[in-house]
């Protein structure tokens, strides 16, 4: 396979979801969400090409009219409830490998991330590009906050004991991993069906405006009036 320098952005747009029906359809500010995240990923300058994968007609054509590298249909064992991300993913670069040749960088950002935290992609992908020993950088969101997970039917408190009771501004930083608002990685764990490699970066944000992702009806109103 021949190398290549370019740097592709997939992005996974299949036509059913559980939460909203047609989800990458749905029209915000005039233009279904699809549109914007291609207009985003078209003023990202280090994105050599923009990959859609869909198993939907209609997003398929608005991909083709966007000139994004467009693959459809995508497979049915890709495109239902059960398929994950990394799949698509790994199919989606396979294709495109195949006609553009071998990648070094990939990246990933989701269409239900709407609201874009302003150049995140670009420095999570200069994060791989200045320093050959970092696997994947992602986004991620600041938390000041106790957080618990549920185990074995109990609830577990994750922060540690000294953290618990600091004020807000002392206590140390939890960060989400925002994946979907931007993400750089080796292509090779891409091939491989994982997102992440071993040694990673994130490139932080506080604005809550920012980890809003649209699933459920009630996250689509919300947008709709902050729109507003």
């Amino acid at each position: 396979m021949l190398k290549s320098n370019k740097i592709p952005c997939i992005v996974l747009a299949r036509k059913n979801s559980r939460g909203i029906k047609n989800k990458n359809r749905i029209k915000l500010n005039g233009l279904p969400l699809i549109n914007h995240t291609i207009n985003y990923l078209k003023k990202v300058k280090l994105i050599d090409d923009i990959i859609i994968s869909t198993d939907d007609k209609v997003i398929a054509q608005i991909s083709e009219n966007n000139n994004c590298f467009t693959i459809f249909p995508r497979p049915t064992h890709l495109s239902n409830d059960k398929a994950t991300s990394e799949a698509a993913l790994s199919h989606a670069l396979k294709i495109y490998e195949e006609i553009k040749g071998k990648t070094d960088i990939t990246t990933f950002v989701q269409t239900t991330e709407f609201f874009k935290a302003p150049k995140i992609l670009e420095k999570c992908i200069k994060v791989l590009k200045k320093n050959k020993k970092i696997d994947s950088c992602f986004a991620a969101y600041e938390q000041h906050k106790n957080f618990w997970i549920r185990e074995k039917g109990s609830l577990k408190r994750i922060s540690s004991f000294n953290e618990r009771y600091k004020p807000r501004q002392e206590k140390k930083v939890v960060l989400r991993e925002d994946t979907g608002l931007g993400l750089a990685t080796r292509s090779k764990f891409i091939r491989k069906n994982e997102r992440l490699g071993n040694k990673v970066a994130c490139i932080t944000y506080s604005n809550p405006l920012y980890s809003l992702d649209l699933n459920q009806n009630d996250d689509l109103k919300l947008i709709k009036k902050i729109l507003k």
